[in-house]
Formats: structure tokens, C-alpha cells, sequence
């Protein structure tokens, strides 16, 4: 069985196209907004849907201009997007080829594995225990380790993005600019083909989203605003990786629980990742399954 139908359950349920999989969720919702750019075809490879290779080039804007990478731009924009000053992608502006899903990804994710999703169900984590079937599951993971009556001293911080998304008339590149001033909530644009994409760590205003045109070169007239919505696990905050990991290792080893996707592991990986972690999980099931083999005799 397979919890949660966001993109991660998704992809999960094509590389075990068999499974059931449970959503809390009444029906499709999609809440996906955020830029959709790939490193790799494997997403692609994987679901069997078509991705289009494109140049992205990249910059920095600050104090109504552009600049080049600098210590004060990073780690204003690291405190921006992770409340903590670490290195983030802002210091790396290279022209780079990404790979971009159709706008209708998650509708299309939907229709291929549809019929075996059982929406409006929530997953009840506190019945899982070793000896059942295994359990791939892309829930939060404060929320399952709460479910299967597991203890811990980890503060699982996230807080909601707020993604805009506009048509342009006449565009089609693919561009990003990184916001780190904190006068703006807007803290990366983006172009893809004729779409452009705003992500903001609080509510955008106005004067936010003028911000985004002007930097882009654009003009207002041009522009249709296609909607708001907000993301409420958009960012997260790492917390301790060998108490993370030994929580997710009891997950598995007493309640046949795999982790799957970003939030079910809490840690910040891309959707590209999920493939590689599929691959994972289905070594650790098949090496499981051989144990337990042992055991029975």
C-alpha cells in the first residue's frame, strides 16, 4: 500500500503500478505550483511522460539591480528561505539544462494510476506492525511517527510558501532570479516558456509581485494572473540527521514503514531523488523479505 497521492505517492505508484494507494485527501487537489524543473529524465523515465530538455540561466537581484554572487546576497537569501545561514544554489549562477514537466503533470500522474487511488481515506499508522504487507508512505513524518505511537525529542519546523503564477504574452525562455533582500517577501522568479512563477515566504503584496515584473523586464499589460496558492509544508527545517535517521530505521524495522519523498523523510531532496530512493527501499524489501524467509525456516 502506498499513502498520500501528492507527486511523491505518485511516482511511487508507478514503480509499484499494483498497489492501492490511500489519500486523506476527498479528491485531486493540486496544490503543486512551485517550479517544476528536473536534473535528470528519471522522473520521466520512470512515469512514462514526456519532459522537455532547456538552457536555464540564472541570477541575482538586489537593491534594484542585478548583482553577482556575494557573501551578504547568500546569506540574506539562506536566512530568506531556511531561517539559517548556510550556502545555498545562490552561489552558483551557471547556464545549466534542466528538464520541465508538462503544466499538467500532476493531472496526467492522476490519470494513469486514478483507479487505484481510495480517496478520503486517512491511513491509520497505529495498526501497521512487522508482518504485514509493507507500508510506502509519503506522509509528513511527524505525523506517522504520532500515528504509530513513537516518542522523540525533534521539533519538525516547516513553514508555507506562497507560489503565484502568471501567462506571458509572447515568451518563451526559461530564467531564474533569486531574491535575498527582506524588504520583499518574493525570494525567487521564474520563467518557464510562457509561464512565470513567483514563490514568496510570506504573503505577497503588490509591490512584491512588481518586484518580479521588473526584474524579468516584463510589463503588466502583458501578464494574465493565473491564481495563488499556498503551500503549507513549503519549506522545512532539517533537524538532527542520526536521530532522524534511527527514527525512520524504527519505522521500518517495527512497523514496516518505508519512507518515501521529502517530507515522509524530512529532509530536502528533489523529486529526482524519489527514484533513486524507490530503488532503495525496493533492496531493503527484497532483503527484508529473504530475513523473514530465513526466520520461518
Amino acid at each position: 500500500m502506498i499513502i498520500g497521492a501528492g507527486l511523491a505517492g505518485l511516482i511511487a505508484a508507478h514503480a509499484w503500478p499494483k498497489e492501492l494507494i490511500v489519500e486523506a485527501g476527498a479528491g485531486p487537489l493540486e496544490q503543486h505550483k512551485a517550479l517544476l524543473r528536473f536534473r535528470s529524465t528519471a522522473v520521466s523515465d520512470l512515469t512514462g511522460i514526456e519532459f522537455k530538455p532547456v538552457t536555464v540561466r540564472k541570477a541575482i537581484f538586489s537593491n534594484n539591480q542585478f548583482v553577482a554572487p556575494n557573501p551578504m546576497a547568500s546569506n540574506l537569501y539562506a536566512r530568506k528561505v531556511v531561517d539559517r545561514v548556510v550556502d545555498r544554489s545562490i552561489w552558483n549562477l551557471d547556464t545549466v539544462t534542466r528538464y520541465i514537466a508538462p503544466e499538467d503533470f500532476y493531472l496526467r500522474l492522476i490519470e494513469a494510476v486514478g483507479s487505484r487511488i481510495a480517496w478520503g481515506q486517512k491511513a491509520d499508522f497505529s495498526k501497521t506492525d512487522f508482518g504485514h504487507e509493507p507500508i510506502i508512505s509519503t506522509a509528513p513524518l511527524p505525523i506517522v511517527l504520532d500515528g504509530a505511537g513513537i516518542s522523540h525529542d525533534l521539533e519538525f519546523e516547516r513553514a508555507p510558501i506562497t507560489v503565484q503564477r502568471f501567462r506571458v504574452e509572447n515568451a518563451d525562455v526559461y530564467q531564474t532570479i533569486y531574491f535575498p533582500d527582506p524588504t520583499t517577501s518574493l525570494y525567487r522568479a521564474s520563467m518557464t516558456g510562457d509561464m512565470l512563477i513567483c514563490e514568496y515566504n510570506k504573503n505577497p503584496t503588490d509591490h512584491d509581485e512588481r518586484i518580479a515584473i521588473v526584474a524579468m523586464g516584463l510589463d503588466l499589460c502583458e501578464i494574465e494572473p493565473l491564481g495563488t496558492v499556498e503551500q503549507r509544508y513549503g519549506k522545512i527545517v532539517d533537524v538532527n540527521d542520526q536521530e532522524r535517521k534511527a527514527l525512520l530505521s524504527r519505522l521500518t524495522n517495527d512497523h514496516n514503514i518505508f519512507s518515501l519523498g521529502r517530507f515522509a523523510t524530512w529532509r530536502n531532496v528533489l523529486l529526482d531523488d524519489v527514484v533513486h530512493d524507490v530503488a532503495v527501499i525496493k533492496r531493503l524489501m527484497t532483503a527484508q523479505a529473504y530475513d523473514a524467509k530465513l526466520i520461518r525456516g
